[in-house]
């Protein structure tokens, strides 16, 4: 599959569409509170708003762009891996925070990215909560919170310094990111636990946070909101200070000035 063959301004104008469409499914359920629910395995949670808001994103997906493939979170298979060398991909998250969603708590967003090996060229997240519309892509500069201009944190100090984490579903995996805390916790002014990789993520684009780190992540966590970070002056690799895209599980992001100080606290 060529790269040029998807004209990034119109793929941005049309999912910037059906984003809205999107966060009303999810809005219609988490204001009625009537929704079924199921368990995926371990602690992960499926809901009937997952499923709708999903098969609306990757159907219209499909049908605007035939020539692409499709990762979405609901339908994804076990084994994706084959998918790392596609050069059009799109990854959709169709509500990223389930549990907070199942809890009342409105705090989760919507995620779609386009993909071209591993880096994103396309980001857009909804937060249908604050009508919040993020975006950037890779051909254009900075990026985007509905009109304004996003830009990362100036934070230099480890003790004024934000942290944002997730625990990811992987019970064992865990561990990895207690570990890492454990280094970090003590020079560090508060870490918090908020329940959307992806609107978390988009928040340290906008300078709400300063850093970012999970042991566990998946690409429909990522594809959109790590392009978003990058536009606004941040900077992601992976905990160990390797190269990142948006197959690996482990992420740091940072505002960029705290990166190298945080690896350090990392490794010891």
């Amino acid at each position: 599959m060529n790269d040029s063959t998807i004209n990034l301004n119109e793929a941005r104008k049309y999912i910037l569409e059906l984003m809205p469409q999107a966060g009303e499914i999810l809005k219609k359920y988490f204001n009625s509170g009537n929704f079924t629910s199921q368990s995926k395995g371990g602690a992960d949670l499926l809901t009937q708003a997952d499923m709708e808001a999903d098969q609306f994103l990757a159907s219209s997906i499909r049908q605007r762009f035939p020539q692409c493939e499709v990762l979405t979170e609901e339908t994804a298979p076990k084994d994706y891996s084959s998918l790392k060398e596609v050069s059009n991909l799109w990854v959709v998250d169709p509500l990223d925070g389930t549990i907070n969603f199942s809890r009342g708590t409105p705090h989760f967003s919507i995620s779609v990215g386009l993909v071209d090996r591993g880096i994103s060229r396309l980001g857009v997240v909804y937060d249908p909560n604050g009508n919040s519309l993020y975006w950037a892509q890779e051909d254009r500069d900075g990026a985007y919170l509905n009109d304004r201009k996003l830009r990362v944190s100036g934070t230099a100090n480890l003790l004024e310094t934000v942290i944002a984490c997730d625990w990811g579903w992987d019970l064992q995996e865990r561990l990895k990111l207690v570990k890492w805390l454990g280094s970090i916790a003590p020079e560090v002014r508060q870490i918090k636990s908020m329940g959307s990789a992806v609107l978390d993520l988009a928040r340290l684009a906008d300078g709400k946070v300063d850093t970012y780190i999970h042991s566990g992540l998946k690409p429909w966590d990522t594809a959109a909101s790590s392009l978003l970070i990058e536009k606004a002056g941040g900077k992601i690799t992976t905990p160990e200070g390797e190269k990142w895209n948006v197959f690996n599980p482990q992420m740091l992001a940072t505002n960029g000035i705290l990166h190298d100080k945080l690896l350090e606290l990392i490794r010891r």
